[in-house]
């Protein structure tokens, strides 16, 4: 008699994104940060006519997104996400120019910024060279909280995030 058994799957692979992008930049993953766009504001950020690449490296200073902000570890490799996509991994090259919110960027986000109701902020333009990836277009799993929309080193949603 044949006796009835479970049936063994291969358990699937969890893949960390922030490690599988330190390996894949030779970085450390205190040099990652995990950028999450909002879908609703990339939505009116593309029908303003402005860029995600724009929103991704205009960052108000000393802000949580600011990549070189006072007393947190520098960042060096972004990971832009959008639409719960690796949207562009960009190797920050430092700051480009430094003034406002409103003053950094093109006509068309300044206009998304104002239709926003953000206030206008000290602010820095970073250089960046957007990187080959493996992982461009791959979906993710994991970002658990949609109100946090910065991961890094040492944050338990840093570890969470995966690619599917």
């Amino acid at each position: 008699m044949l006796e009835k058994t479970a049936l063994h799957l291969p358990q699937e692979k969890k893949m960390n994104l922030a490690r599988l992008i330190a390996n894949e930049t030779n970085s450390q993953l205190d040099q990652i940060m995990l950028l999450r766009h909002s879908n609703y504001k990339t939505k009116a950020l593309l029908q303003a006519g402005a860029t995600i690449e724009e929103y991704t490296l205009v960052k108000p200073t000393n802000s949580k997104y600011d990549f070189l902000a006072d007393g947190k570890p520098p960042i060096q490799v972004i990971v832009a996400i959008v639409n719960e996509r690796i949207h562009a991994v960009y190797k920050i090259a430092g700051v480009e120019r430094v003034g406002t919110t409103r003053t950094l960027v093109s006509g068309n986000f300044r206009q998304f910024d104002i239709q926003q109701g953000y206030p206008e902020l000290p602010a820095k333009l970073f250089r960046a060279e957007q990187l080959s990836s493996a992982w461009l277009g791959q979906s993710i799993r994991g970002w658990t909280s949609p109100r946090n929309a910065v991961a890094r080193n040492g944050m338990r949603l840093f570890d969470s995030v995966e690619v599917d």
